[in-house]
């Protein structure tokens, strides 16, 4: 009981003055510490570390940003190589099959579905490198057509 009546007559608004002007003083002291230290070219080993791991910061999120950059132009890359292979494989299959190719309702299936994907990612992607495929489609679509005797959109 004796603490409690001591505390009632601690002023407490001394105190949280006191406490304040401690603590700054303290930060101040770390400061000039700090700016001496940089004068002399001698750092203090706690200042040299934040500084390294600043620095070490600023590295690591320039990498993260070219890393960022580089996985950006490889998915591009990607895109474009499939794309590319799509387009192949629908006219390669046009080019055969007006060659006089014989395929059975399978591969028919194989190169609708893949054109549905191909017409997908082009529309995604606002792509507009479609030429070239117009022309077989007629000519496979009207072949798919006869051979299944549906519109492929089933």
């Amino acid at each position: 009981m004796d603490i409690l009546n001591n505390l009632s007559h601690i002023d407490f608004s001394l105190f949280l003055l006191s406490a304040f002007i401690i603590i700054s003083s303290i930060i101040f002291a770390c400061e000039i510490i700090e700016k001496f230290s940089k004068l002399i070219g001698r750092p203090v080993k706690w200042i040299q570390n934040n500084e390294n791991d600043h620095l070490l910061l600023t590295e690591n999120t320039q990498e993260l940003n070219e890393l960022k950059r580089d996985v950006k132009k490889l998915t591009e890359m990607f895109i474009d190589k499939q794309i590319d292979d799509m387009r192949y494989e629908i006219l390669h299959f046009a080019s055969a099959l007006s060659g006089g190719g014989e395929f059975s309702k399978e591969p028919f299936d194989h190169i609708l579905k893949t054109y549905q994907k191909y017409e997908k990612i082009l529309e995604e992607k606002h792509r507009n490198f479609n030429f070239g495929i117009t022309s077989g489609n007629m000519f496979f679509f009207m072949f798919y057509w006869r051979f299944t005797g549906s519109s492929g959109s089933d």
